[in-house]
C-alpha cells in the first residue's frame, strides 16, 4: 500500500476529505429526522433534465423578467411539475444558455476555484457573491436549478411562507447553511414575488428591531457574527428577541432565516419561540451530482454517467462539495475531444470496444480523483527528463489559458530561481513546440494556449510538484506571488500580448490558490507574500481586495480569514497587511461583521503607513452608513485622538473623513454634515458636543499639505448660514476645540481657526455676502472674548443639542 503523502494545497480532495470546504448544502448528521418531514419528502425526486431546462426560467421577453413567477410556474420548479415544451422558442434557448453560465458561475464560486475563470466573469461572480441589496432574481433562479432538496426541506419551507415566520439553521459553516438558506428564499420569492436578500447585524451586541426593514412580503438572511475571544457579537437574549422579531415580521408580512453555529445557539437560544429550528437531512450524493449535471449540461447522457459502478464508487458517501469536484471532472472529460493518454496505453480490444471513448472518459474521472499520480509518476521518471521541461509542465498547470510564449519565458525565469538559469536566445534550448509535445498537452491554432486534454491534470501537475519538491516550496511560492506583476522589463520585452487581463486571470489564478492553500493549512505565508508583491499595483491590489473579501463571507473559509484579518491589523512591519485588512473592512465584510470591523480597524488605525492612513478614512465613511455602528465607531475614533494615544494620525483622518461627509435631506441646497443632523429616530446616535470637541481640537491641529480642515470647516460654517438654528452649536463646538490645557497649543489652535474663517469668508471683498460676514465676525468676536477672560461666558440659544454649554 502507498504511503500517505501529506497534504497538498492543490488537491481538492483532501479540503474535502477534511471538511475544510463548503460543501454548499444542508447536512446535518447529529438530528434526527421528523416523521413529518419524511412524509412530505417521501415522494421527492431530482428534477429531471428536461425539467431543468424547461422548468426553471420564465420564458417572457426581456422587459418582463423581473416580474414574479405565477403561482403554478413557481410550483413547477419548486415540486418539479414539468410545464410545456419550449425548446424550439429561441428565447427559450437563450434563457437555458444564460442559465448554464449562471450555474457554472456558481459551481466555481461554491468551490472558491476562481483561477478558472476569465476577469469579466470574476468579476460578475465576486460582484454577486459580495452584493448586500436584494438578491438577483437570475442568482435565485440558478440556486433553486441546482439545490438538491433534503429530508425536511418541504416542511422548512412550509415554516417560512407563513407572515411574521423565523427559521434558524444552527450549524457550521460548512454544512450547507447559507446554500440552504438562499434556496429557501428563491422558493419564496418564486411562489409569492416577495423581495429577498440579507440582513446586517449591526454594530451593536443586541440586535435592533429598526434595523427589519419596513418593507412588506420580504424575506431576509440574517448571519450571526461569529463569537471571538476579543469581542462577543451577540447578545444572550437573542432567542428571547425573537418573538418581538416574529411579531414586527408579520406585521409587514415578511419573514427572517437567522444563521448560528450549535456552541452559539445552544448560548443565545435561551427564551426562543418553539419550532424555530427546522429538522434537515442529508441530501444524497447522486442526486446532487444530477442536478448540477442536468442544469450545466443538459445535453449530456446524465444516466449514463450516474449509472456507471466507478462513477457511484466515487460519489458514495461524499458531501456535496465533494460531489461538485466530480462533477467539475465529469463536464471537463465530456469537453476532452478526445483522450490520449487512454488510447496510448489502451489495447486494441479496449479501443475497439470503447468506441466513443465513453469507458476512457470515466477512467479519466477516476484517475483525476486521485490527481493522475501513476501518470505523474511515469513522465516524471522518464528518461532524459530535464529540469526545463519539468518548469514548464509547472508553468503551464499553473498558468491555465496563458499563452504558451508566456509559458515559455516564465518556465525559464523559475529555472533562474531555482539556481538552473537558461539562455532562450537562440536556438541552444528547446523550443515551444518541442516542449508542448514533451508534456503531452495540444496547442490551439489561434490562441496560442495549451490544452492537456485531461481533467483536473493541471492541479494534479501542481500537487505532484508540491509534494515532491519541498525544499523549494517557499522559492516557487515568492516567484508565483511575483509572476502577475510587471515588475521584470526583460520578461515583458518577450510578453508584448500579456494585456491587463491576461494579467487579471493570472492573478485570480495565483491568487485563488493562495487563498484556498493558506485556510487548508492554516498558514497565511503564501497570501502574506502575494499581498506583499501586489501591494504597489492599483490592478493587482484590486484583485487581492476582492478575493480576501470573497474569502471573508465564504462559509468555510471566513472563520480563518476573520482571523488573518485581525493579525494583519496588529501588523506594523508590513504596511500592505493592515492596508489590506482596512480596505476589506470597508467593503461587506464592514457590513456584515461590523464589531469585528471596528476591532480591527482600531489595531489598524496605530500604523503611520499613508496608504493604511488613506483606507481608513473609506472605510469609516463606510461603516458610519449603518446606522447602528455610529456611536461604536464615533466612540473609536475619539478614543484615537486622545494626546496620548499612538492613534492620533488615523483619529485626526478619520474624525474629518465624517466632519467633510454630507447627507442631502429633502434636496437642501446646502447639505448638513452628518455630525450636525438631528437623528430621524428616537434611538439614534448623535455625538456630544464635547467628543465633538475633541475631534475639532485634533483636526486643527497644524499638519503639512492638509486640506481637511479647511474643508470641513467651510461644510459646517456653511450649514450655520443656511440653517441658523445650528450656529449655536457649531460656534460651541468650535469654541471648546481651542480650549487646549498647553496655552502654546491653544494659541496655535486659535490662529488656525482664524485663518481657516479668513479663508471661508474673506472681508472686505467685492462680492463679499453680508450674512456670511456677519456670521464669521460673531464667531470671531466669541473667540476673542474666550481669549481675553474679560467678559460673561456666552451662553448659547435652546436649540436642540445647542443646550450643552461649553
Amino acid at each position: 500500500m502507498e504511503p500517505a503523502a501529506p497534504e497538498s494545497p492543490f488537491d481538492d480532495t483532501n479540503a474535502f476529505r477534511t471538511g475544510d470546504r463548503d460543501d454548499c448544502f444542508s447536512k446535518d448528521p447529529h438530528r434526527p429526522w421528523d416523521k413529518q418531514a419524511r412524509q412530505d419528502d417521501a415522494d421527492d425526486g431530482s428534477l429531471a433534465d428536461s425539467q431543468l431546462r424547461d422548468g426553471l426560467e420564465d420564458h417572457r421577453s426581456d422587459e418582463g423578467r423581473d416580474a414574479p413567477l405565477s403561482e403554478s410556474k413557481a410550483n413547477g420548479i419548486a415540486g418539479g411539475t414539468r410545464p410545456a415544451s419550449h425548446d424550439d422558442d429561441p428565447h427559450v434557448r437563450e434563457a437555458q444558455r444564460i442559465l448554464r453560465a449562471a450555474v457554472a458561475e456558481l459551481r466555481q464560486e461554491a468551490l472558491f476555484n476562481f483561477g478558472e475563470m476569465t476577469a469579466v466573469k470574476l468579476t460578475a461572480v465576486l460582484g454577486q457573491l459580495l452584493e448586500h441589496s436584494e438578491l438577483p432574481r437570475r442568482y435565485l433562479e440558478t440556486v433553486r436549478a441546482v439545490f438538491a432538496e433534503p429530508v425536511g426541506y418541504r416542511t422548512a419551507y412550509k415554516a417560512l411562507e407563513g407572515p411574521g415566520a423565523v427559521l434558524v439553521l444552527p450549524r457550521e459553516p460548512g454544512a450547507g447553511r447559507t446554500f440552504t438558506a438562499h434556496a429557501l428564499l428563491a422558493d419564496l420569492h418564486l411562489r409569492t414575488g416577495a423581495r429577498v436578500g440579507p440582513l446586517s447585524f449591526g454594530g451593536t451586541a443586541r440586535f435592533p428591531l429598526r434595523l427589519l426593514p419596513r418593507e412588506q412580503n420580504a424575506g431576509y438572511l440574517l448571519d450571526l457574527p461569529a463569537d471571538e475571544d476579543e469581542t462577543v457579537a451577540v447578545s444572550s437574549d437573542f432567542g428571547a428577541l425573537l418573538h418581538d422579531i416574529q411579531q414586527t415580521l408579520k406585521n409587514r408580512s415578511s419573514r427572517l432565516i437567522v444563521l448560528t453555529t450549535p456552541e452559539q445557539w445552544q448560548r443565545i437560544r435561551g427564551g426562543a419561540p418553539e419550532g424555530v429550528v427546522p429538522q434537515l437531512g442529508k441530501p444524497d450524493p447522486v442526486k446532487v451530482a444530477r442536478t448540477w449535471l442536468s442544469a450545466e449540461a443538459p445535453e449530456l447522457d446524465t444516466t449514463r454517467w450516474l449509472t456507471d459502478g466507478r462513477i457511484l464508487e466515487l460519489l458514495a458517501g461524499q458531501p456535496p462539495s465533494d460531489v461538485l469536484h466530480t462533477v467539475g471532472l465529469i463536464l471537463k472529460s465530456e469537453q476532452t475531444k478526445q483522450i490520449h493518454w487512454a488510447k496510448e496505453s489502451a489495447t486494441q480490444g479496449q479501443v475497439e470496444a470503447d468506441p466513443d471513448g465513453f469507458n476512457a472518459r470515466v477512467l479519466s474521472v477516476v484517475e483525476a480523483r486521485t490527481d493522475w499520480r501513476e501518470e505523474l509518476l511515469k513522465w516524471h521518471k522518464k528518461p532524459g527528463r530535464t529540469d526545463f521541461q519539468r518548469n514548464f509542465l509547472l508553468v503551464a498547470a499553473l498558468f491555465r489559458s496563458a499563452t504558451v510564449a508566456h509559458v515559455y519565458v516564465k518556465a525559464a525565469d523559475l529555472c533562474g530561481h531555482f539556481k538552473t538559469p537558461l539562455s532562450l536566445k537562440g536556438q541552444v534550448s528547446p523550443g515551444v513546440v518541442e516542449l508542448v509535445d514533451e508534456i503531452d498537452a495540444d496547442l490551439d491554432p489561434v490562441d496560442d494556449t495549451l490544452d492537456f486534454g485531461r481533467p483536473g491534470w493541471d492541479d494534479a501537475v501542481l500537487s505532484y510538484f508540491w509534494i515532491d519538491r519541498p525544499a523549494v516550496r517557499k522559492t516557487f511560492l515568492a516567484w508565483m506571488a511575483e509572476a502577475p506583476t510587471t515588475k521584470k522589463k526583460k520578461t515583458n520585452e518577450f510578453l508584448e500580448s500579456f494585456t491587463t487581463d491576461d494579467r487579471l486571470l493570472l492573478a485570480n489564478r495565483v491568487g485563488t490558490f493562495a487563498v484556498r492553500w493558506a485556510t487548508r493549512h492554516r498558514k497565511p505565508d503564501p497570501l502574506e507574500k502575494i499581498i506583499s508583491a501586489w501591494h504597489g499595483d492599483p490592478v493587482l491590489w484590486k484583485t487581492a481586495t476582492e478575493l480576501i473579501s470573497a474569502a471573508s463571507l465564504h462559509p468555510t473559509m471566513g472563520r480563518f480569514i476573520h482571523e488573518l484579518l485581525l493579525r494583519w491589523s496588529k501588523n506594523r512591519e508590513d504596511a500592505a497587511l493592515p492596508r489590506l485588512a482596512v480596505d476589506v473592512c470597508a467593503g461587506e465584510f464592514g457590513r456584515l461583521y461590523t464589531t469585528k470591523a471596528l476591532l480591527r480597524l482600531g489595531y489598524a488605525a496605530g500604523s503611520e503607513d499613508s496608504g493604511v492612513q488613506k483606507s481608513l478614512h473609506a472605510a469609516v465613511r463606510a461603516i458610519w452608513s449603518d446606522p447602528t455602528a455610529r456611536k461604536a465607531l464615533f466612540n473609536s475614533i475619539i478614543d484615537w485622538c486622545a494626546s496620548d494615544t499612538n492613534r492620533l494620525a488615523s483619529g485626526r483622518r478619520s474624525f474629518a473623513a465624517l466632519a467633510t461627509l454630507t447627507a442631502d435631506r429633502d434636496g437642501e441646497a446646502v447639505p448638513e454634515p452628518v455630525l450636525l443632523q438631528e437623528g430621524s429616530e428616537e434611538d439614534e446616535f448623535q455625538p456630544a458636543l464635547k467628543d465633538l470637541s475633541v475631534g475639532w481640537r485634533t483636526l486643527l491641529t497644524p499638519t503639512d499639505d492638509d486640506t481637511a480642515p479647511a474643508e470641513a470647516l467651510r461644510r459646517w460654517m456653511d450649514a450655520a448660514h443656511q440653517h441658523p438654528n445650528l450656529s449655536p452649536l457649531v460656534f460651541s463646538v468650535l469654541r471648546e476645540a481651542l480650549d487646549a490645557p498647553d496655552p502654546d497649543l491653544a494659541r496655535r489652535l486659535r490662529n488656525r481657526l482664524n485663518d481657516l474663517l479668513y479663508a471661508w469668508q474673506p472681508y472686505p471683498a467685492p462680492d463679499a455676502d453680508a450674512t456670511r460676514v456677519r456670521l464669521r465676525h460673531e464667531l470671531a468676536d466669541l473667540l476673542a472674548h474666550d481669549r481675553s477672560r474679560a467678559v460673561a461666558k456666552y451662553h448659547p440659544r435652546v436649540v436642540g443639542r445647542s443646550t450643552e454649554t461649553v
